[in-house]
């Protein structure tokens, strides 16, 4: 089966970008392209990687990140007429492709420095995890450079698909609001943060301690009372944890009360016991165990390296048949 965007050249100018959230989000577009078929060519400046000294860091010194983002590159110096190229304004500049994908912070003309915590702020979501009294949690991973890729991606597979010659702009900032989108909704129409009016959320949604590690509470309001008979504590029954606003006002005392249950018990029998009741807690993972996850080794999700596969399955079959099926028909 030929792949979408087999025979397109698409330049990644990952390496040549002056920020690193654009770096990142470039470097996933360009993955996704790879991915799906296309002759990626990735440029790298005299200076050296930037993205190849990211962590995790793995045992040989590599930069675990740098393999995940950066596979399937093919080696070039950005020369000669490209389908497409991905990059930030001074990146692009002489470049020779028919469409191109811009990256910046908030739109052309408007990419002040930013770093990835900045954007979480900015957009929003940073409150979603804002510990009471406290200062925010720095999110794992790279949020929002991977969705802002995403987009890119899109932009960029829409005008490959249409051979567009054009020019798509992709802002950080756009995406991470989307990302967030419930958020900036509840502002516009309510006037403030949902979480900064209630505490609902926060008291459903967050981790208890195991004997082995954590699991997480991600259940809903009706899965209250399931929940609150399997711990079996009558203290549980008070008014003061009736409702999802009621729990989140006191969530202190209600994990008080709930902790031992959790604190005496494995995850795994955690999770059995949860389970049995269909209120959704699920153990929290390690890199290690999810190499060997049985639902990730059963659908081939990850590689021995534990980077994820690409394309993905779609009812058992890759994305890219899927795509080239629906060609076939249209």
């Amino acid at each position: 089966m030929i792949a979408p965007f087999a025979g397109k050249r698409v330049l990644d100018l990952s390496a040549l970008a002056a920020q690193q959230p654009h770096g990142l989000a470039i470097a996933m577009a360009a993955k996704l392209a790879a991915q799906f078929g296309a002759t990626v060519v990735r440029p790298v400046p005299e200076r050296g990687d930037s993205l190849a000294l990211l962590p995790p860091i793995l045992p040989d010194g590599s930069s675990a990140l740098a393999r995940f983002l950066l596979a399937g590159r093919t080696a070039g110096d950005g020369r000669g007429r490209f389908d497409a190229a991905i990059g930030d304004t001074g990146a692009l500049v002489g470049i020779d492709a028919a469409l191109t994908v811009r990256i910046s912070v908030f739109g052309p003309g408007e990419d002040p420095p930013m770093s990835e915590l900045g954007l979480l702020a900015l957009s929003g979501i940073l409150s979603a995890v804002h510990p009471e009294g406290g200062v925010p949690h720095r999110l794992a991973g790279h949020q929002a450079a991977y969705a802002t890729g995403l987009a890119a991606f899109t932009a960029l597979a829409a005008g490959l698909r249409a051979e567009m010659s054009d020019r798509a702009e992709i802002s950080l900032f756009d995406t991470a609001c989307w990302v967030n989108w419930k958020e900036v909704a509840t502002v516009l129409l309510l006037g403030s943060a949902a979480v900064a009016r209630d505490k609902m959320q926060r008291a459903d949604w967050h981790t208890m301690r195991a004997t082995d590690g954590h699991v997480a509470l991600v259940y809903m309001a009706k899965d209250w009372p399931a929940l609150r008979d399997l711990l079996g504590d009558p203290r549980l029954h008070d008014p003061r944890f009736a409702t999802q606003r009621a729990r989140g006002e006191h969530m202190a005392e209600l994990d008080a009360l709930m902790a031992p249950w959790f604190a005496r018990r494995s995850r795994a029998e955690i999770t059995a016991a949860t389970q049995r009741k269909r209120v959704p807690v699920g153990p929290v993972l390690t890199p290690l165990e999810l190499l060997d996850d049985r639902q990730h080794r059963s659908r081939g999700f990850l590689d021995t390296q534990g980077v994820p596969r690409l394309p993905v399955l779609w009812d058992g079959e890759a994305l890219t048949c899927v795509m080239a099926e629906m060609d076939h028909v249209t």
